[in-house]
């Protein structure tokens, strides 16, 4: 399912929590980690400084290239320089998963904008996870299941990485037509039973956003996956009003699939 990991590796606590679970990943899926870290030439004042900043990086990535081994995980690192978030776009495509970290920012839609985390998975042609402060533990998932191609593959990645940890998935569906939102369910839930994991099905009939982020705290989930499609940049609709609420707003790790 995964073949390589790509993480963000830095100092703060929401980025060694990322660092943490691309690690535990790389290691259960027998993946390669790829450890980037992304260096903004603007904020380099001078030559003295930037030799400094790339000392310091290079220990860090000397340190959890030296965790990899002593973990098993293949790991190669890194430095771009550049604007971060570019950076990250563009040598995501290298990896199956592009895991970061980031603080929710539930402020950041009222402000008339997406938060970090929202625009760099708005961005990126590939599945990204966006963890959060706490390395999640995988043994609750909620995926947000409405039978198209993104959300078959949030399932996917949902049930694989479930099957690891031995967590169990919460298949959540809603739509105002009952009929509909239940036929979509039970297609979710068959899948499902393919894989040797414990699955409980949620069904509403409010707005998806809500429904999701109140079935993340009903089950105390740690980590969410959805599905989104990039179309245009001009259009809210272009990322889904679901998917940035999400993103913004989960306390839960959120993975945004393609």
């Amino acid at each position: 399912m995964l073949r390589s990991v790509m993480v963000e590796v830095g100092d703060s606590r929401h980025t060694q929590a990322a660092m943490d679970t691309a690690l535990w990943l790389a290691r259960a899926f027998d993946a390669r980690l790829h450890a980037l870290t992304c260096l903004d030439e603007r904020s380099v004042q001078s030559e003295h400084i930037r030799q400094m900043v790339e000392e310091h990086v290079r220990e860090q990535q000397a340190a959890f290239e030296k965790r990899c081994r002593e973990a098993g995980v293949e790991c190669l690192s890194d430095i771009e320089m550049g604007e971060p978030r570019a950076a990250l776009v563009h040598l995501a495509r290298k990896a199956d998963l592009l895991v970061i970290g980031s603080t929710p920012d539930p402020e950041a839609q009222a402000r008339g904008y997406s938060s970090s985390a929202s625009a760099i998975a708005r961005e990126v042609a590939r599945h990204v996870l966006v963890v959060r402060e706490q390395v999640p533990t995988f043994q609750a998932i909620v995926v947000g299941y409405a039978g198209r191609e993104n959300s078959c593959n949030a399932l996917q990645l949902a049930a694989h990485i479930a099957a690891k940890a031995k967590g169990t998935v919460h298949v959540v569906t809603s739509d105002h037509d009952v009929t509909r939102a239940g036929a979509v369910l039970n297609v979710g839930v068959e899948y499902l039973g393919a894989y040797d994991i414990d699955v409980v099905p949620h069904q509403a009939s409010e707005q998806p956003a809500d429904v999701l982020l109140d079935t993340i705290s009903e089950v105390e989930a740690d980590m969410i996956a959805i599905g989104a499609i990039r179309r245009s940049k001009l259009s809210m609709l272009a990322f889904g009003d679901t998917a940035s609420r999400i993103l913004d707003w989960s306390p839960a790790a959120v993975a945004v699939c393609r």
